[in-house]
């Protein structure tokens, strides 16, 4: 069942449907997205740190599409232009809307969704699924225009230092890979996004399903999941999100390899 938040746009197929948010600053609208990856115990509540004004850049999924939903019937997708574009027919090769709004750390149309979890007793390891999807491949592999995603604990740090300049800093990020390269169109690069791992999709390029995971105390904290555009506003990307678990292991490397699950 869709979710029943006002003034929401809906794209739908056989299958399922895509509710995408209203476009504004509500914490209901938010909460009841992020609990598509993971249930009321895990999630106490989530907002928007950070949002363009004009896009609808967060959405509840209960169409599958790219290997989504990992678990459950719903995903959440995150996007710098229009969430609710992810299913349309791939037959533009520069999807975009633009989101409007200032430069946020140097980046444009900048999402950052806030979500307060609780880790229970006897837990240290926070993983959870994605992938990452964008029209900026295989354009603008290597340039100044550089779409990324980013996810990071109790603080947002992550810092773009100019457009013009495709450097990101993000030294509190777990979403990189076995590399150390942060998920970005020319950190993830032409090997490990390919057009194949898009398909059904709007977008010309995905990496393949990733699992992030970062080593945590029990009790609450803050995940941030931040998704951007890097150099101007135009070819959006988006991440699909699902399955935040916790766990008690001996061994929780921090970063993100592909999801055996």
């Amino acid at each position: 069942m869709a979710l029943g938040i006002a003034g929401v746009g809906i794209a739908q197929s056989g299958g399922g449907k895509i509710t995408a948010d209203s476009g504004r600053q509500s914490r209901i609208a938010a909460t009841k997205i992020s609990r598509t990856i993971a249930g009321p115990k895990s999630i106490k509540s989530a907002v928007f740190a950070a949002r363009p004004p004009y896009g609808k850049v967060a959405a509840r999924s209960t169409k599958r599409l790219a290997g989504f939903p990992r678990s459950g019937k719903s995903f959440m997708i995150l996007s710098n232009g229009d969430a609710s574009l992810a299913d349309n027919p791939n037959n533009s090769d520069s999807t975009s809307k633009g989101a409007g709004g200032p430069a946020i750390r140097g980046a444009r149309d900048v999402t950052i969704f806030r979500m307060n979890i609780r880790v229970p007793k006897g837990r240290n390891c926070l993983s959870f699924r994605f992938r990452f999807l964008t029209e900026e491949f295989p354009e603008f592999v290597g340039t100044e225009f550089n779409d990324g995603f980013i996810a990071e604990i109790d603080e947002s740090t992550w810092d773009s230092p100019a457009v013009g300049d495709p450097t990101i800093e993000a030294p509190r990020n777990f979403a990189a890979d076995s590399n150390g390269n942060l998920i970005t169109v020319n950190g993830a690069g032409a090997a490990n996004v390919t057009a194949a791992r898009a398909k059904g999709t709007t977008y010309d390029g995905a990496t393949r399903v990733l699992r992030a995971s970062t080593r945590i105390t029990p009790g609450g904290h803050i995940l941030y999941l931040s998704i951007f555009d890097q150099g101007d506003r135009q070819f959006d990307s988006s991440v699909f999100v699902d399955r935040l678990t916790f766990a008690k292991r001996a061994n929780c490397a921090s970063g993100a390899v592909p999801d055996q699950s």
